[in-house]
């Protein structure tokens, strides 16, 4: 049995279509693998490994089996959509127009022993495990790599902490960043993982393979050798269906890279806002930002990129009410399951486009250190607080908060107020000539394992996904 063959899918976007994905957010790459048409030719794919596995077993001929091999490869969805205005079902309308590519002898044997979704489990299985494989896994990777490398680079670049959106200690962009490298890349290993373990089945129309224990003797061998031709593990259990949870959990760690994705976006986009300027999308030539106001550059690519993950929550809802199937199987998730492959779909354009746009993000490190040295070291209230208790006083926290207060209140250094503060000054003077640095310039001294963090942390994931 051949390794399947995808069809050409168009390369543009339809402007008739109602999907923003079959739109304005097309991507020929991506509907490669979740598009209607390659769901149909997976589905064609499944029936070949059926009639080979049946084959195997004797109960057709291998010429039997490559006649329905090579049907597969001249049923088209258009076919397929035409009979299904006939049958009123999709899977049926597939068997029936690989019956019109087929001789008399080897009719019988298109979908012999199967239920519908021992064709349709395994099929979108194998949909979304290459689609995970082959772009949306490479997509991320790409990010995180690009990630990584802007991590090492701003490793040293210093950048003010933020907590609750105000001035927080001294850190580095390249820690910042670091963050979110450590997190996608974690995420990709975890979403590895699951898209390895999407499972297939072939047990008929309650699970209990009764249809295929009339014709072998060992129905679930069999399904075994069915999935094995197409690369599949067996569920554990199954029904009509594989139980939701393989799928569910799987969108649901998608969910979290586009979490990850929407949360790198927002710092960006924040780090951008007028009064921090930080950081810059890049603006290429021709570009608007805002079709009256033409002095604005607008975080749009980044902005995009929170819009798109709410879509990708939506669809978790979705997918958390179809775990329930009365009995055996019942035909609630039957249209709402569709919509799963917005969520692949979704993220693999999150990543790509955000990849694109921190690949050529434009740094202001002088804007950091303005921002950084915008408090007149009243930042250094930490480790003042610190130092006065190392030193023993007492209400060490109370004193430095009065301190930095103060000196936030009059624009002027943290170092003048301590130094006319009585109380204060007298244990400014037990402090080392280190401590004092510190205080007088916590921007340089003060700026923890961030540096260190930050490149062990690109290392690490450059090694992991450098080609």
């Amino acid at each position: 049995m051949k390794p399947i063959h995808l069809p050409t899918v168009a390369n543009r976007g339809n402007f008739d279509a109602i999907d923003p994905l079959d739109g304005r957010y097309y991507d020929a790459e991506v509907a490669q693998y979740l598009s209607e048409r390659t769901r149909i030719a997976y589905q064609a794919y499944l029936e070949a490994a059926l009639a080979h596995t049946l084959a195997d077993y004797g109960v057709c001929s291998r010429e039997v089996a490559e006649e329905i091999e090579a049907a597969t490869a001249q049923v088209t969805a258009e076919d397929v959509q035409a009979e299904e205005r006939v049958t009123k079902h999709d899977v049926k309308a597939l068997g029936n127009c690989l019956k019109q590519h087929v001789s008399d002898t080897a009719k019988p044997y298109v979908h012999f022993g199967a239920t519908s979704y021992d064709i349709v489990v395994p099929a979108s299985a194998l949909q979304l495990r290459d689609a995970m494989q082959q772009v949306v896994l490479p997509r991320l990777k790409k990010l995180a790599l690009t990630l990584a490398n802007l991590t090492e680079q701003y490793a040293d670049t210093l950048q003010i902490g933020r907590t609750h959106g105000q001035h927080a200690v001294p850190i580095t962009f390249g820690f910042a960043l670091a963050g979110y490298t450590n997190r996608l890349g974690e995420n990709i290993l975890a979403l590895e993982d699951l898209t390895k373990s999407l499972p297939g089945k072939f047990s008929g129309a309650v699970g209990a393979y009764n249809a295929l224990s009339m014709f072998v003797d060992d129905p679930m061998e069999f399904e075994r050798k069915v999935l094995e031709k197409v690369g599949l593990p067996v569920a554990a259990y199954s029904t009509q269906i594989v139980p939701a949870e393989y799928t569910v959990r799987l969108l649901d760690e998608l969910a979290i890279s586009a979490g990850i994705m929407a949360n790198l976006s927002h710092d960006m986009r924040h780090l951008q806002r007028s009064e921090i300027a930080e950081v810059r999308e890049k603006f290429e030539p021709g570009q608007t930002g805002s079709s009256t106001m033409a002095h604005k550059r607008n975080p749009w690519n980044f902005e995009n990129v929170v819009s798109m993950s709410k879509q990708v929550n939506a669809q978790l809802v979705n997918a958390q009410l179809n775990l329930p199937s009365e009995h055996q199987r019942d035909l609630t998730d039957s249209a709402s399951a569709r919509f799963y492959l917005v969520v692949p779909a979704s993220v693999a354009s999150m990543a790509k486009r955000l990849n694109d746009i921190m690949g050529k993000i434009e740094v202001d490190e002088d804007a950091m250190r303005r921002n950084l040295l915008m408090s007149e070291g009243a930042i250094a209230a930490e480790p003042l607080y610190l130092l006065l208790a190392k030193h023993g006083h007492t209400q060490a926290h109370e004193k430095s908060k009065a301190l930095a207060h103060e000196a936030l209140e009059k624009g002027v250094p943290l170092v003048t107020i301590i130094e006319k503060d009585e109380e204060a000054f007298g244990y400014w003077q037990k402090f080392s000539d280190t401590e004092q640095k510190i205080i007088v310039a916590p921007e340089m001294h003060y700026t923890g394992l961030a540096s260190k963090k930050a490149k062990q942390l690109a290392s690490k994931w450059q090694q992991q996904f450098q080609s």
